[in-house]
């Protein structure tokens, strides 16, 4: 630009001077006429690049290095949004890999949709081959569909055998599914026609179990007393339907009674719901006519097949029953319908605490700008104007909220495996929380809105100030209302945080405080897996061998085994009829069932108030015997003896010889329901075929230390009993329990801690806010002291000063808590959202930490020398 200027500069001085101007005059007249060089090269700039860039850059490069100078600012204010950014983007990543992201190497994955009864105490429920038959057949919004069922077993290659995960899936599995092979080929529909020995392994097992290597494709893998050949590989990245549970091998579902030594009946059977469906929309149909057509069509068949059941409890607890479909975009919707309220709560409990960072941050640079007040009214009187002085604020902000995300990411990372790990309950859990782009913009996005409240206030302040009074030096206190506001939102803030803290974890005392009717404590807990199933005779004298090896080990005073363990979240129930007793019509007619073996209730604890317990001769009686608790005792048999008495089940009629003790059944939640024991010999003899020694787990009380010492001997043991079995989940029963309160744990663990962390942040602010006052303070104190004031004097004035911000804090955020904890209502046990104590708990410790965090600042008025403070001023 410099050529062009000087040209047209040239051109008009040589003009003047033809004119009759001295050079000089004429040099003068084209410069004043022309404009100054210097601006029109801005102004041009300005068109080719916006000022505002240029403006930024300079903000930023100032604000750096005014930060680095203040370091122990930048360091509290970078932990601070760290924290907050770090727990927002942790669960957010959750949410993301349970609920958000799409399934991996999936075809328009939107498109794909899941089909599951509904119902009251399962949420999503898997359905039968039958009611899948039916769905394939009648609906018209989808273009083809499968179902899978999970398998579990210990496969064998190449003489190694190795614990894997599996699928048994129908033949358009992965046509439906859009997937290509890896190596080979993919099942297809003439796998599952018939029955064909074939399997597909997944990519990551074919890189982990083969390296790649291409010879793979051809080589035999043993299920059981199955051999298939595998025939194909999945393509990379794809982890199957179930996110948190990926398998490493597929088959076709046709040979699943081959591999389970089935009887064919779950193809006929429509009851026997555990297949997981999947279907894809066809192209123009949407979710919403998807699932009125899947109601719309099954709620004849649930009318046709009910009047299969007897008039009763069951029939009408069936028709409840609905069909949706849903979105499944993202896979099967089991983990999501676990999780998705409480990460839901757990979203709006660190978006708290990320509006208390904020707020902590904007009060640490409303303090900063007091002490910048000369600097700021000396821009202002060199002409800048309110929008700058806002944005350079704005751009220490932003400098701040990105280096608070850098080490936020970093946490998150850290912080989400923890949480998977916690959701993982010690079971195998697949799910990863890693980053995507959906984290990458919810974490910018966030720190973009951490800069613009974080800075806002003070930029805005700063754009108000005068400029005579700091210029003069003159201590002003422009700042000191808005800070304090932000010292009464932050505890606000950590009142409604402590509350729900409260509450949660009190929830969880009240939980673990219910009487189980056992004893939890010393119990040993291991189940059983083999290679392939037996006949009866030998899985009766497995059972046997099991229950007698545990007894005779070291520090084991009873041994036994159930079908059924209490507080292990299973339930069996069926219908019954009671000698003497006719139940009405639409009255709850079913019983919980469990099988067990002699000595479960000297394992567990459980008193038999009335009869006996299950013994040897039993098991070669003709005669079936049951034992039931004392809820089935008082509503069906009122005042009668119960001994004696016959109870009819499944068409097998047993005599009541025991009265135990009542327990929970399902979980701790749960009230005490009717229970029925069975003799476990008696109860395979009744089914026979049906029962395997892995149907049971074998329990034990050990005295004299931890009763997991007993799972090696277990593990020697059961090699010699039985070369194809091994153990498997070897626990406690207390672990047990623990596992059972999975979502209460989490909610207190998760509440304590960002409460916690609220309520050392407020602290923070408190303590900021009244060290600030008592240093902008010092001549008032001084000539309060000069004038007779003790020094018990100055400390009750500063802390007034914290009471004075404490008691709306309080009530401000009491009242958003008794508004927010209704939502989760559904997490409490024994208390109600409204609990006093809940509230009175966090009240007083939000006080006792504040007038803590005030104490520092007061001592340090109270030692105040009013001859130094006076000479000062």
């Amino acid at each position: 630009m410099d050529p062009e200027i000087k040209y047209h500069l040239d051109r008009m001085t040589e003009d003047y001077i033809a004119q009759g101007l001295d050079p000089r005059e004429a040099r003068r007249r084209a410069l004043v006429e022309f404009g100054g060089p210097t601006q029109i090269e801005e102004d041009l700039r300005d068109i080719r690049r916006p000022r505002w860039l240029a403006d930024l850059r300079q903000d930023i490069v100032y604000a750096a290095r005014t930060l680095r100078r203040s370091r122990g600012f930048l360091v509290s204010a970078v932990l601070t949004l760290a924290l907050g950014i770090g727990a927002n983007t942790a669960i957010f990543s959750l949410i993301d890999a349970v609920m958000l992201r799409p399934m991996a190497a999936v075809r328009a994955a939107g498109e794909m949709i899941q089909i599951a009864r509904v119902m009251e105490y399962c949420g999503s429920c898997d359905v039968s081959y039958p009611l899948f038959q039916y769905f394939h057949d009648r609906l018209s919004s989808i273009s083809g569909s499968f179902v899978e069922m999970p398998i579990r077993h210990e496969i064998t290659i190449g003489g190694v055998d190795e614990d894997v995960m599996g699928a048994a899936v129908s033949g358009e599995y992965y046509a439906v599914l859009g997937l290509a092979p890896a190596a080979g080929r993919l099942l297809t529909p003439e796998d599952d026609a018939v029955p064909t020995p074939v399997a597909v392994i997944s990519y990551d097992y074919w890189r982990r179990r083969f390296g790649l290597d291409p010879a793979a494709i051809g080589a035999q893998l043993t299920y059981a007393t199955t051999t298939l050949t595998i025939v194909g590989v999945e393509p990379k990245g794809f982890e199957g339907t179930e996110r948190w549970r990926t398998h490493s091998f597929a088959a076709p579902l046709s040979m699943v009674d081959a591999l389970n030594g089935g009887n064919g009946k779950w193809r006929s059977e429509w009851s026997l719901n555990d297949l997981g469906m999947m279907a894809r929309l066809k192209a123009g149909a949407t979710l919403g006519q998807a699932n009125a057509e899947v109601a719309g069509v099954f709620e004849p068949w649930l009318h046709d097949h009910a009047k299969e059941i007897p008039a009763g409890f069951l029939r009408q607890q069936l028709l409840k029953q609905r069909a949706v479909a849903l979105s499944g975009a993202a896979g099967m919707n089991g983990l999501r319908l676990q999780f998705i309220k409480p990460l839901t709560i757990l979203m709006g409990i660190v978006a708290l605490v990320l509006l208390l960072a904020c707020a902590n941050l904007s009060g640490l640079m409303l303090a900063r700008a007091t002490a910048r007040q000369r600097e700021i009214s000396v821009r202002r009187a060199l002409g800048a104007s309110s929008g700058r002085l806002v944005r350079q604020f704005l751009a220490e902000s932003l400098l701040l909220a990105l280096c608070g995300a850098a080490a936020g990411f970093s946490a998150a990372q850290w912080f989400s495996r923890v949480l998977i790990t916690m959701m993982a309950n010690g079971d195998t859990f697949s799910l990863e929380a890693t980053p995507d782009w959906r984290i990458f913009a919810f974490t910018g996005v966030v720190s973009l809105m951490v800069c613009v409240l974080g800075g806002l206030a003070p930029g805005l302040g700063a754009a108000r100030a005068s400029v005579n009074p700091a210029l003069k030096e003159v201590r002003a206190g422009g700042h000191r209302n808005v800070g304090r506001l932000l010292v009464v939102a932050q505890l606000a803030i950590s009142m409604t945080l402590l509350v729900g803290t409260s509450l949660f974890i009190r929830s969880l005392v009240k939980l673990y405080s219910v009487d189980t009717g056992m004893s939890t404590g010393g119990v040993f807990l291991v189940d059983v897996i083999s290679k392939h199933h037996f006949a009866p005779a030998r899985s009766h004298e497995i059972q046997n061998a099991i229950v007698e090896r545990l007894r005779r080990m070291p520090g084991v005073v009873a041994a036994s085994a159930a079908n059924v363990v209490p507080l292990g979240g299973g339930e069996w129930a069926r219908e019954i009829q009671v000698e003497g007793y006719s139940f009405r019509p639409g009255e709850d007619n079913t019983a919980l069932m469990n099988a067990i073996a002699p000595g479960y209730f000297r394992v567990t604890g459980t008193p038999i108030l009335l009869g006996r317990d299950f013994e040897e001769r039993d098991e070669r009686s003709p005669n079936h015997v049951a034992i039931v608790n004392e809820k089935f005792v008082r509503e069906l048999l009122g005042g009668r003896q119960p001994l004696g008495k016959h109870v009819t089940c499944n068409n097998v009629i047993y005599e009541i010889v025991g009265v135990a003790r009542d327990t929970k059944y399902q979980n701790l939640r749960k009230g005490v329901s009717r229970e029925m024991y069975i003799e476990w010999v008696q109860q395979q003899s009744a089914e026979p075929g049906r029962w395997q020694p892995m149907g049971f787990t074998y329990m034990a009380r050990v005295t004299g230390g931890d009763p997991m010492r007993v799972a090696p001997l277990m593990g020697r043991a059961l090699g010699e009993i039985e070369p194809a079995m091994r153990i498997f989940h070897p626990q406690t029963f207390e672990d047990q329990v623990n596992q059972s309160t999975l979502n209460e744990r989490l909610m207190a663990a998760l509440g304590g801690f960002f409460g916690l962390l609220a309520l050392i942040v407020a602290c923070l602010g408190i303590f900021g806010i009244l060290a600030f006052q008592v240093s902008r303070r010092v001549n008032e104190i001084g000539v309060r002291m000069a004038l007779g004031a003790a020094r018990r004097d100055i400390l009750t004035l500063v802390l007034r000063e914290a009471a004075l911000l404490l008691a709306p804090g309080c009530l401000i955020g009491a009242l958003a808590a008794l508004g927010l904890a209704r939502f989760a209502a559904s997490f409490l046990f024994g208390i109600t959202p409204t609990d006093p104590m809940a509230f009175a708990i966090a009240a007083l410790g939000l006080a006792l930490s504040t007038f803590a965090a005030g104490y520092l600042p007061a001592r340090r008025a109270a030692r105040i020398d009013p001859m130094v403070a006076l000479r000062c001023d």
